[in-house]
């Protein structure tokens, strides 16, 4: 298996198929899509974010050419159309530690939020606002353990929670998507980001505090809920270990050692 090739280099403006953006959470998404949209300099080209109606990213006819938000990769495969597939990853318990901060972070707990979740949801947001962290990840509730549980993996997978996920999320990564970055590898990720599309020559310029990037030297766990982490997500880090190796020779394929 050739893990190396070096990339097709596509035109970021103008793609030829519109570029999808599979914004895993907790992986500095926020911030790669204010890059992104900085880049493709035309805002009627950037899709709304992608709110759970599947509509518009159904529409060939739509003018769009950038397609953001939290879409499971399945559910664009899903709809027959050509994407330029792009995304990021995160070290597996970096990623569920930003998202307890996230949902334990009172400011996140707004209105607009509550107004359009349902109870189950509220429940378990309104939880996180007071939980430590081992109480988040101890937490019986299944809302909680779905936004911990082999998250990249069930994103990148063709079906999640099928037996071969890891499989094809693995298949989907190296020869599917046109691009993925690495959280831990940043400034490298946004450096071969530029090499694979061309029309991007804007600098990374996001301020620190829109990154949202945690580690997980940032929060204290107790055994327990270490191994709870990683029982959860086996599939994840086997994910993480490939995709790192992935991008690593590609990196060197580009840049050399």
């Amino acid at each position: 298996m050739n893990l190396a090739r070096r990339p097709f280099v596509e035109d970021f403006q103008n793609p030829r198929n519109p570029i999808a953006f599979v914004h895993i959470p907790k992986t500095a998404g926020s911030a790669f899509i204010e890059y992104l949209v900085a880049n493709i300099g035309d805002q009627s080209k950037v899709a709304p974010p992608f709110m759970g109606d599947m509509t518009v990213t159904r529409d060939e006819r739509s003018p769009y050419q950038l397609y953001w938000g939290h879409y499971d990769y399945f559910l664009l495969k899903g709809t027959g159309r050509k994407f330029t597939f792009i995304t990021f990853l995160r070290d597996p318990l970096a990623r569920a530690i930003s998202q307890w901060k996230s949902w334990s972070n009172p400011d996140n707990l707004t209105e607009a939020w509550l107004n359009v979740m349902e109870p189950y949801q509220i429940e378990a947001l309104r939880f996180a606002q007071t939980a430590t962290l081992d109480e988040f990840v101890m937490s019986p509730n299944l809302y909680i353990e779905g936004h911990i549980r082999d998250v990249q993996t069930r994103y990148l997978a063709d079906a999640p929670d099928r037996p071969d996920m890891l499989d094809s999320a693995k298949r989907n990564l190296e020869a599917v998507f046109q691009y993925f970055g690495i959280v831990e590898r940043f400034q490298e990720s946004i450096e071969l980001f530029q090499a694979n599309f061309r029309n991007n020559a804007l600098p990374y310029s996001v301020p620190p505090a829109r990154e949202n990037r945690s580690r997980e030297v940032d929060a204290n766990l107790s055994a327990a809920a270490l191994a709870r982490l990683r029982s959860l997500n086996s599939n994840d880090f086997e994910l993480y270990v490939f995709a790192c190796r992935l991008f690593e020779e590609r990196y060197r394929k580009v840049f050399g050692n």
